[in-house]
């Protein structure tokens, strides 16, 4: 009778011991995936993407299985070498869904700060003839296109439910972290404590901001011949390895079809992606 209770007792320990351990750790990954959540929402909504983070989340997973039902299928790889294909594939679609997002959002505040300088001198513009800020805004709002259009308006939406103006812009500032929309944040939040003319504050920080997109400017070109340089290095192993499987059909199967060619392409992929963050990381420059 002990000798067949025995399994059972041990599978419900053992059951027990997992739901235990999973509520005990609940909390904490219950905060880490939300936080995940929330930093992924704001990284839209920087980007424009009016998609929720779950449907996200869910398509590029969706892409990845697919990618890898047809690699598995095409490729025929051993079994060991499919199942350690599996996080792989999961980790470079998740990684190329970040750079897609990550290059929208840069896209999009560059955008927003070559605008800044004309909505600024349109603000300036209106409080000259002496509009309030609510209404130099709205200005901007029907001058300017998007993305600035939109972003001044949410700040006169948030004007419109109570939020005072100096809190709507710092909120600007969030959305759209750059340090030309923070020099605007403090500059209205020193200037309500201080005082002063706000038109000529307004235009001094435009001719600021139209400084320093000459710099980035500047810099851009003066960086330009780095960054061909690295794209060809980058691109190097890729054409050599388009080139052998197309002339070398030996060789081309060997990389393709075996163990260890799936090892060496997997390993060359792994190189390409440091070689380009270690190169990003070189020809980034901060002002």
């Amino acid at each position: 009778m002990v000798t067949t209770l025995a399994p059972f007792a041990i599978f419900i320990g053992v059951a027990a011991t997992i739901i235990l351990a999973f509520f005990s750790f609940w909390s904490t990954v219950n905060q880490r995936a939300t936080a995940r959540v929330r930093g992924l929402a704001d990284q839209l909504d920087r980007a424009d993407i009016r998609t929720k983070p779950q449907d996200i989340v869910l398509t590029v997973a969706s892409v990845a299985a697919l990618v890898w039902i047809l690699l598995v299928l095409g490729l025929h790889p051993a079994p060991l070498l499919a199942i350690l294909l599996i996080p792989a594939i999961f980790g470079v679609a998740f990684l190329v869904f970040t750079f897609y997002v990550r290059l929208k959002v840069r896209q999009r505040l560059e955008a927003f700060v070559s605008q800044l300088e004309v909505a600024l001198h349109l603000m300036a513009g209106g409080i000259r003839v002496g509009l309030s800020m609510r209404q130099a805004l709205a200005s901007v709002v029907d001058e300017l296109p998007n993305p600035a259009s939109y972003e001044f308006r949410r700040v006169i939406g948030q004007t419109t439910i109570g939020v005072s103006m100096l809190d709507a812009i710092d909120d600007l500032a969030r959305r759209m972290p750059n340090n030309e929309t923070l020099m605007v944040a403090r500059v209205f939040r020193v200037q309500s404590q201080t005082g002063g003319d706000l038109a000529r504050i307004l235009d001094q920080l435009a001719e600021t901001i139209k400084g320093r997109r000459q710099v980035y400017r500047k810099i851009g070109t003066l960086t330009a011949e780095g960054k061909m340089s690295a794209w060809v290095l980058m691109a190097i192993p890729i054409g050599l390895g388009l080139f052998i499987v197309s002339t070398q059909a030996t060789m081309g199967h060997a990389l393709l079809f075996t163990p260890i060619g799936h090892i060496t392409m997997l390993v060359v992929a792994g190189l390409e992606t440091g070689a380009y963050f270690w190169l990003a990381s070189l020809l980034r420059i901060k002002v």
